[in-house]
């Protein structure tokens, strides 16, 4: 009887301590999968209530000399998670992923579960990598990766577009110019066609009458300065040209002086330059002159047509004694 009483005493000592030690059970959900495919591991462990459990995922050791080209798993983070069960116990549950890139058997490590001071670890099944391919041909079906080449960058394609603009740019500058040539020269012929329709009116005559006309208008009044010099410049170079028979068209100073050239006397060349330098003067420089300067210049025309005049006829003609004018 006593020997049964303690039978019975150790078996319940020994059930005691099974059910105080920790129950790790480890699987993985495939046991072959084919390369990248995610295979998961799982580790449960079931205690009593208000006893922790912290899990560790020790990986298998990689040799030195293993091939280079079969790279190892990528493994994601481990996650453990509790789940209350009835009678006072409580389960806890861990769980890691990763994808193989290797063919063949490939070792897992293994899972170790810690309570309090107790630490249990337990072996991960092997997990067999085989190849989606007919005849086992992974390797050569999938390339390994190549060194990234270096390509140096070329410009020429910006700096034969950079040339092909310039050159445009170039060609309508000079398509611009030709017009404006063209145009210019159009209009002067047609100003010199009108202009020998109309009767004309002698050169000694006409710059009197231009010049009382510019004298009767408001340039002066409205403070016009620049376009009365405008006129005045336009009726002088006027005369000059009809008096000598000149193309009086033309657009600066410098060029109405080399038409001049050999037709006027030294007197007259001298107040020519004088009454243009005043003109340009006024109409490019910005200078402001003074009601006794614009006087001058206006007395100036009327000086140079009568002794243009007088010299060109060699008699005293209408309205050749000088006038004197004030504005």
């Amino acid at each position: 009887m006593k020997r049964i009483l303690s039978v019975c005493l150790l078996t319940l000592a020994c059930t005691v301590a099974i059910a105080a030690s920790l129950n790790l059970t480890v699987t993985i959900d495939k046991a072959t999968c084919h390369v990248g495919d995610p295979v998961t591991i799982s580790a449960r462990v079931v205690v009593q209530e208000g006893t922790s459990v912290t899990f560790q995922h020790v990986k298998p050791e990689v040799a030195e000399n293993e091939d280079e080209e079969n790279s190892p798993p990528v493994w994601g983070e481990g996650k453990t998670t509790d789940e209350k069960l009835p009678d006072g116990y409580h389960l806890w549950h861990y769980s890691i992923t990763f994808r193989p890139f290797k063919l063949g058997p490939l070792p897992l490590g293994k899972v170790q579960a810690t309570s309090k001071e107790e630490t249990v670890e337990k072996k991960v099944p092997d997990v067999e990598v085989v190849s989606m391919f007919e005849g086992g041909k992974e390797k050569e079906a999938i390339n390994p990766l190549k060194p990234q080449l270096e390509i140096k960058p070329d410009y020429s394609h910006l700096i034969r577009m950079g040339l092909m603009i310039l050159g445009g740019l170039l060609v309508l500058v000079l398509l611009i110019f030709v017009i404006l040539k063209l145009v210019k020269r159009f209009r002067n012929r047609d100003r010199i066609s009108e202009e020998k329709k109309i009767p004309s009116v002698p050169p000694c005559i006409e710059v009197r009458e231009l010049l009382g006309k510019l004298l009767a208008s408001r340039y002066l009044k409205d403070g016009r300065i620049k376009e009365f010099y405008v006129e005045l410049a336009e009726i002088g170079k006027r005369f000059l040209g009809r008096a000598f028979q000149l193309d009086y068209s033309v657009e600066t100073s410098e060029e109405m002086l080399d038409n001049l050239a050999g037709h006027t006397m030294t007197e007259e060349d001298r107040m020519v330059r004088e009454f243009l330098e005043a003109c340009d003067m006024v109409k490019f420089a910005k200078l402001l002159p003074s009601q006794g300067e614009t006087n001058s210049h206006v007395n100036l025309v009327y000086k140079l047509a009568d002794i243009i005049c007088r010299r060109q006829v060699k008699t005293e003609s209408e309205g050749g004694e000088e006038t004197d004018v004030s504005l």
